[in-house]
């Protein structure tokens, strides 16, 4: 039986597109095992998650001063590599560019190689474009090596595909996964259940219109703009579901004060992934308002929109060419400039008061389901792990 190790610098927490990769390579007949970040003080731990098998590492060999930051980094890549290559794998997957190197140093001198795939999440080199010319000249041609090396590569989008294939001059394209997860079996009337719940907290009454963003609460997601927007149709409510930076959710609360809506707006912690599709489902509107502030961010395509997807709540999105394109393609919601509040009250007063264009997109939501599930997106894939693993 061939083994499958996965390498992740970060925690695993939020691994559903690393599950979906290794559930496939258990499909195909392959043992798997996660090398994940563990806590500053797990020199080595291993547990369960979610049927997977976790073996868990500090990033901090040297301990948790602040200036030790930089040697932990290059040592424990190191460090990694060396404990990597004691599971003796056929085949290492590195969750974005410092997993990969990780596996490239575990293959370093070992007689016992194992073949090296790319799953990047992001577009690398232009999430570094904020960084020195140094920088961004250091991960161009460390991504190249790597990449060079690899039995294959897998990429969020075919925008990102090409954009990679052509700065890195490869022969062959890389693989396109997208971020989208499998078929969601709905629940309406839970979903409904959980939309009560929520306008309660709010004490809103059942018609409000409900606007939701899902995920990771950080700077640059277009939150603060959905939140100024919500301040400019009365009528409306935003949920804002998910975790964060302690101070810079504050300073979120603080904003919907200063704006007059706080009565409109719930800060929700994250759901379990099994619950989201009731939360997203009781929303009448989803968004996906990427900042234009890296070439990463124009270029992406976010599982949030694929998730309201499958939950068959219209979107709007930032007015990028691969997201909105695909928007376009299925007619399910509205594109806006993220970066203008106007905009996006606009588009909101459309999809609350436009009932027939409301309606019409939730008709082609149904189509975009269907064909937007991983059941249907994982073919290429699949086939590129069947080749190394056979």
């Amino acid at each position: 039986m061939k083994r499958v190790l996965k390498i992740c610098a970060n925690t695993w927490d939020s691994a559903s597109r690393d599950k979906r990769e290794l559930t496939l390579c258990r499909e195909l007949g392959a043992e798997t095992l996660v090398m994940a970040k563990g806590a500053p003080g797990d020199s080595f731990r291993e547990e369960e998650v979610s049927g997977f098998n976790v073996y868990r590492f500090s990033t901090r060999p040297l301990g948790t001063a602040r200036w030790l930051t930089p040697l932990n980094q290059i040592l424990s890549l190191f460090v990694w590599g060396r404990k990597a290559r004691k599971f003796r794998p056929d085949v290492i997957t590195g969750h974005d560019l410092p997993g990969l190197f990780v596996g490239y140093l575990s293959n370093f001198g070992n007689p016992h190689k194992a073949a090296l795939v790319y799953d990047s999440h992001e577009f690398e080199i232009g999430r570094a474009v904020r960084r020195s010319r140094l920088h961004i000249w250091l991960v161009t041609r460390l991504e190249r090596f790597l990449m060079k090396r690899c039995a294959f590569s897998i990429m969020v989008n075919d925008s990102i595909a090409g954009e990679v294939q052509r700065i890195h001059r490869l022969k062959e394209r890389p693989v396109v996964a997208r971020n989208v997860p499998s078929y969601w079996e709905l629940d309406p009337a839970e979903a409904a259940r959980v939309r009560s719940g929520l306008l309660e907290e709010l004490g809103l009454p059942e018609g409000t219109f409900l606007t939701m963003y899902h995920g990771a609460l950080m700077p640059e997601r277009g939150i603060e703009n959905l939140l100024r927007a919500v301040a400019l149709t009365p009528g409306t409510a935003a949920v804002v579901l998910g975790n964060g930076n302690e101070s810079y959710v504050s300073s979120l609360r603080a904003l919907c004060r200063e704006l007059g809506a706080a009565d409109r707006v719930l800060f929700h912690p994250a759901v379990p992934v099994e619950a989201l599709r009731n939360y997203a489902g009781a929303a009448d509107m989803g968004v996906s308002l990427l900042q234009p502030v890296v070439q990463n961010h124009i270029l992406a395509l976010p599982n949030k929109f694929f998730e309201n997807i499958q939950s068959l709540t219209p979107v709007i999105v930032s007015d990028f060419p691969a997201i909105s394109s695909l928007l376009r393609h299925y007619g399910i919601g509205l594109p806006v400039n993220p970066e203008s509040p106007e905009d996006i009250a606009a588009a909101i007063r459309r999809m609350r008061d436009d009932r027939e264009f409301y309606a019409a997109c939730k008709e082609n939501l149904k189509r975009a389901k269907e064909e937007l599930c991983w059941e249907q997106e994982k073919t290429a894939l699949e086939e590129a792990y069947r080749r190394i693993l056979s």
